[in-house]
């Protein structure tokens, strides 16, 4: 290969090099932060969680009176009878004084509903924070990849340079330069693909932190493990703190109080009314209210139903039969819960002890590399022995770095199933 061919090859590379030293780095800490911030599902999550906080009323159950502005003129004008025209002013109340206490019992389940909304969101806050760690992780280890295939191309590289000085002087074969060509077209190859999943990744994780879908920025491919974990305090904490079971939890709750709604029915309702209001009659077409006479108006009501088509026991049993269901579902919760967490935990731990199996291939593959490479230097091991040793190397590095990322999400998954992933939690 000729020295214009291998500067076309290095220009990009440097040129890309000298540009990721001078972007500024994303740590998995700031992308999290900018998810809570400005991710869209997240800010969805928030206002849903507004919504149901919205509903929590007693206004909404009934617990408040009702009143109203009202108002109008009636025009008669019908023979032999002389034009005349009605107008009033009124403003009326009511207030259910008692409705066998199911206006408590509505208001007790809006705000259960109200802390199912703030689960639910959590939950969904939760989902998309981890949505964020697969694509931030994802696009570290893309970046680290790259790193890797730019260290390849740099040895291919420095392979030809050298094969190519030996063959000058007659101590190289024709064979070996034309493959050491070979492996850097194919390194070259390599680096071109790790560099288009770079990019790609970062603009997926762009788009989940409402950035400017082609910001540029490096990543940390650092990452860091939380304390040892023991599997029953595990199963604890996210029986304490899952938002997906706690809802199921705070849904039998609401079956409840529906269940004494609906129980409420049979009882008696005692409603109050009461208005104060001006009439006015004029002849012809006169709207007025200049010389009005009151008219003051109380009432109290009562409401006991004795049969309709038994409706109100039909809702009564459907209420009971849904308290079950939900005591049932959350029964059913709890178990797969317990099995999720246990699960993570083994995943994590296996993931865990991979990473560490790596990290001493990896050793062992450096040492091997390091040992051939000098080998190959002094005429000792054939071009063949040397690739291998370079690609047992890259392939330890690759492997070692999917090991890692892997162990963090599955470690982050650990946390969102024991409700500890959001920095409030």
């Amino acid at each position: 290969m000729s020295n214009n061919r291998i500067y076309i090859i290095l220009v990009p590379v440097m040129l890309w090099m000298t540009a990721s030293y001078a972007q500024e780095t994303l740590g998995f800490n700031q992308a999290v932060s900018r998810a809570l911030a400005q991710n869209h599902s997240v800010r969805i999550a928030h206002n849903n969680a507004a919504i149901a906080a919205n509903n929590v009323s007693i206004g909404n159950a009934g617990l408040l009176p009702s009143i109203s502005l009202s108002g109008g003129a009636d025009h008669t004008n019908a023979e032999p009878l002389d034009a005349s025209t009605q107008t009033s002013a009124r403003i009326s109340a009511s207030y259910t004084l008692f409705s066998g206490l199911g206006n408590i019992y509505t208001f007790r389940g809006l705000e259960s509903a109200g802390r199912q909304g703030r689960l639910n969101a959590r939950n969904q806050i939760e989902s998309a924070v981890v949505d964020v760690s697969r694509a931030y992780f994802g696009a570290a280890s893309a970046f680290e990849n790259l790193r890797i295939a730019e260290e390849l191309l740099s040895i291919s590289r420095e392979r030809l340079s050298r094969v190519e000085k030996r063959s000058a002087f007659g101590r190289a074969l024709t064979i070996d330069v034309l493959a050491a060509e070979v492996d850097l077209n194919t390194d070259s190859v390599t680096y071109s693909r790790a560099r288009f999943d770079w990019e790609e990744s970062r603009r997926t994780l762009n788009t989940l932190l409402n950035y400017d879908i082609e910001k540029e920025y490096t990543v940390d491919t650092a990452v860091e493990f939380k304390t040892a974990y023991s599997i029953d305090e595990l199963i604890r904490a996210a029986e304490a703190h899952n938002a997906s079971f706690l809802s199921a939890r705070e849904q039998v709750n609401s079956s409840r109080w529906n269940l004494a709604s609906a129980k409420s029915a049979h009882l008696p309702r005692i409603d109050l009314s009461g208005s104060y209001g001006f009439n006015q009659a004029g002849s012809d077409f006169s709207v007025g209210l200049d010389d009005p006479y009151k008219n003051i108006r109380m009432g109290v009501s009562l409401q006991f139903n004795l049969f309709n088509g038994f409706q109100t026991s039909i809702r009564r049993q459907n209420a009971a039969i849904s308290l079950k269901n939900s005591e049932l579902l959350l029964s059913q919760a709890r178990l797969n819960l317990q099995n999720q967490v246990i699960s993570s935990y083994e995943s994590f731990q296996t993931s865990l002890d991979v990473l560490a199996l790596e990290q001493r291939s990896l050793k062992a593959a450096e040492l091997n590399y390091q040992r051939t490479r000098e080998l190959y230097h002094l005429g000792q091991v054939t071009t063949t022995q040397f690739r291998e040793a370079q690609l047992n190397l890259i392939q330890s590095k690759l492997r070692l770095s999917t090991a890692k990322f892997t162990a963090r999400l599955d470690e982050i998954e650990l946390l969102r199933l024991t409700g500890r992933l959001l920095p409030e939690n």
